[in-house]
């Protein structure tokens, strides 16, 4: 019976390596290897591995999509794999708000303060910006592409660096930030 129990679990563990997804197998353990990624490699793509994906993408400075698209298996050096049985969903997976949180403060001086801070800080940049012409959306404190993009536009007639994010110059250009 010991055999059998033993042949069994083996043909089990087969079974399921063999539904495996290799190139998310091969992600798995390179984010595993750079501390983004906690979970079991599986191959198997849920909400662990996205989630890890999109820390990766935002310390290497990648789109945050959550996704493992062609930029981010190039920056991971993975090949994508031919056999993968089953193809990535086309549709962006929602980016959480903290996630978006922290990309718009990346790099500067609020990046680690509390969120209560940081959404204060957007509401009032949307405020400014709506009052100088450069912002559109509504008054809601909520990371967006239309607040990056006016943050880039203002950034640019400002001379300063256009990052779309709130990095010292901008807080303090935009009066959010004491000089």
């Amino acid at each position: 019976m010991k055999f059998l129990f033993l042949t069994m679990g083996s043909l089990l563990i087969f079974a399921v390596t063999a539904m495996a997804d290799p190139t998310i197998y091969s992600a798995q353990q390179k984010l595993k290897q750079l501390g983004f990624y906690q979970g079991s490699i599986d191959g198997s793509y849920g909400s662990q591995t996205a989630a890890a994906v999109r820390r990766y993408q935002l310390a290497e400075d990648l789109r945050v999509t959550g996704e493992l698209n062609p930029q981010t298996l190039n920056s991971l050096k993975i090949q994508p794999s031919t056999k993968s049985p089953k193809k990535q969903s086309s549709q962006a997976a929602p980016v959480p708000q903290y996630v978006a949180l922290a990309d718009l403060f990346k790099g500067g001086p609020f990046i680690s303060v509390g969120p209560e801070l940081q959404i204060a800080s957007i509401r009032q940049a949307q405020k400014n910006l709506k009052l100088l012409g450069y912002y559109q959306g509504p008054i809601n404190a909520a990371p967006s592409t239309a607040l990056v993009s006016s943050l880039k536009a203002w950034q640019k007639s400002a001379g300063f660096r256009q990052s779309g994010r709130f990095d010292e110059n901008t807080l303090k250009g935009l009066d959010i930030m004491s000089n």
